[in-house]
This record gives structure tokens, sequence and C-alpha cells, in this order.
């Protein structure tokens, strides 16, 4: 998958670095939007924006944004902007253009986000979009309004219907909802695959591996939304293999004294594996209890042995596969 990615200059041309002349001139069918989490409304928007590629013979485009825009939290991301390619280039798709939600694209109008970028910049013969889709300056521009100009321009506009899940839109905003709540397992079936965030394994105090509970430590990345603190049965994706594994997220409150950011703590049920400095991958399947403070390490190593017994009764009743795909 090529990656555009784009400065708009204070003549407000597109300046991009394309792979050839020929993907420069190339046509494509593109799904606009901004895509956090790629939950499977995303994924019906791509599905279709897929047939119509193959349909016309031509590249299949997803287009999203750099940064949050104004309306998205930039600390209550799904899905950050590197999770979102990669995920994105499993799908099939040729070319992801890549805006910078800065002050210049915030004030473009909707008629030149339409002739600059969709015309000129990604060659759009087929856009396809959801319903109730808005962009431009002030959310100016909507479905109407891009099917009159690609009636006028010879593009074919579609726009796709929600999919709705035990009667609710499926949405980014119920995504995070369910996050906040420590539902990753509904999180999942709306999302089509786990609530997850990648990062180096930091060395900690190796308090677990004394207590014989040895972790992998890893940061949430800043812009992500933080879970429900607490414990999660988990899959702990490490040079393309899932292991089974227990993740508590939050603040330690039993032995963290000096730690004011919250760390995710993940112990493969299975196995030692020498993971400082290395990237790993944790995905939350089921939240199992709320974090708290226990008033001696001899309480805490006696919980800790509970929920790991809680988090192998729930990989083993599991029956669906574990999707890793979409992050490596």
């Amino acid at each position: 998958m090529n990656v555009w990615n784009c400065i708009i200059n204070k003549d407000g041309k597109l300046i991009s670095t394309p792979s050839s002349a020929t993907e420069v001139t190339a046509s494509r069918s593109v799904a606009l939007g901004y895509f956090d989490g790629i939950h499977m409304g995303h994924q019906k928007i791509f599905s279709t924006m897929l047939e119509q590629a193959h349909k016309y013979g031509i590249r299949a485009a997803v287009q999203t944004f750099e940064n949050p825009p104004s309306s998205k939290s930039q600390k209550n991301l799904i899905t950050t902007y590197p999770e979102r390619c990669t995920l994105v280039s499993h799908m099939g798709i040729d070319d992801l253009f890549a805006l910078p939600f800065n002050d210049r694209v915030r004030g473009m109008s909707p008629e030149t986000f339409m002739e600059v970028c969709l015309k000129g910049w990604m060659g759009a013969r087929v856009v396809v979009v959801g319903r109730d889709y808005r962009f431009g300056r002030d959310r100016q521009g909507d479905v109407k309004m891009l099917q009159i100009w690609g009636e006028k321009n010879g593009i074919t506009v579609i726009a796709v219907d929600p999919i709705n899940y035990d009667g609710r839109r499926i949405s980014s905003s119920w995504v995070r909802e369910l996050i906040a709540s420590g539902d990753v397992d509904m999180a999942e079936k709306l999302l089509g695959h786990p609530v997850a965030f990648t990062g180096i394994v930091e060395k900690g105090q190796q308090l677990g591996r004394k207590l014989g509970f040895p972790t992998a430590n890893i940061r949430i990345p800043e812009q992500k939304m933080i879970p429900k603190f607490g414990v999660y049965a988990s899959a702990y994706l490490y040079e393309g293999k899932v292991y089974p594994g227990i993740t508590n997220i939050g603040m330690r409150p039993t032995v963290n004294k000096e730690d004011t950011a919250p760390l995710t703590e993940t112990m493969i049920l299975q196995g030692h594996y020498q993971l400082y400095g290395t990237m790993g991958t944790v995905m939350l399947l089921k939240f199992l209890r709320p974090e708290q403070q226990f008033s001696s390490l001899d309480e805490l190593q006696s919980q800790m042995k509970k929920d790991q017994e809680a988090a192998a009764q729930y990989h083993q009743s599991r029956q669906i596969p574990v999707r890793f795909e979409g992050y490596v």
C-alpha cells in the first residue's frame, strides 16, 4: 500500500510524494472519512469502495487525516494514525491519502476539497462515503453537495448506510463508550478486531517477577483513550504469534509510589520470554475486575493467582480466534 502524505503550500496547491508518474495520473475509487477504529461500519464503506475499484479496474484508495479533527480529542483515539495505516494495509487497498488537519485544511471550502483534493490529488472516479458524511470548512459539505458535484464531473458518489447492532448504529463514539466502561468484548464485536495498543516493553520495578508473575510493561500511546482501570483477559502479539495473557491497566495503587501515568502490565500465561526493549501489542479481550488497592503484597499475590485462573478459564472457553492480522 502506498501512503501519500501531503503538504498544502501557501498557494493552496497540494505537494505530495507519489511513487511513480503512473500513480499520479491513476483513476481511483476513494473512501472518505476519518475512520477511527476501522469498525464494521467503516469496513462496509471499504468493501463498497473495493467493489467499485474492481468493477472499473481502477485503484482502491482511502483518505484519512494524520491528526484528529478538532471534533475529536487528541487523547481519545481508538486507533492512532500509524495503527489505522496498518489496519488499512491489510484490506487490499492500494493507496492511503493522509491530510494534515491544520488551519489550512480546516479552512478549506467544500468546493476546494472536491476540486483540489478529490479530483486533482486523488484522481477520484468513484467516491464512497457514509450516509452522514460531512466535510469542508465548518462541515458545510454533505453527501447531497458531493453527489451534485459528482454528476457535473462524471464522478460516481455512493452513500453507504450504517450498520446496526442490537438496534443501535455502530459508531466510533459507541466504541469509545465501551472502552471507557471496560466492555472490550462488546467493542471487539463492533470493531471486528480487539481493542489493542502497541509499544516498547519497559523495564519496571520487576515486582511481578519477584511475586512469580513476570509482566511486559507497555505505556499506552499518548493519543489513545485509556480503558477502564482493571484486570483483563488479553492476548499478546509478539513476532507474529499470539499468546494468551492477562493484563492489568492502571496506577498500581498497592505498589506504585512515583508513577503518575497509567501503565499496562501483561503476563503471558504459558512460558517465559525476554521481552525488554522489544515491540509488543496487547489486545484486550475481557474485563475481569476493577483495579483495587491491597493491604499487603501477600494479599496482592493471592488475588493475582485468582486473576490468572480466571484469565485461563476465559481463554479455554473462548470460541472465536483472536483476529490479529491488522496489527502486524
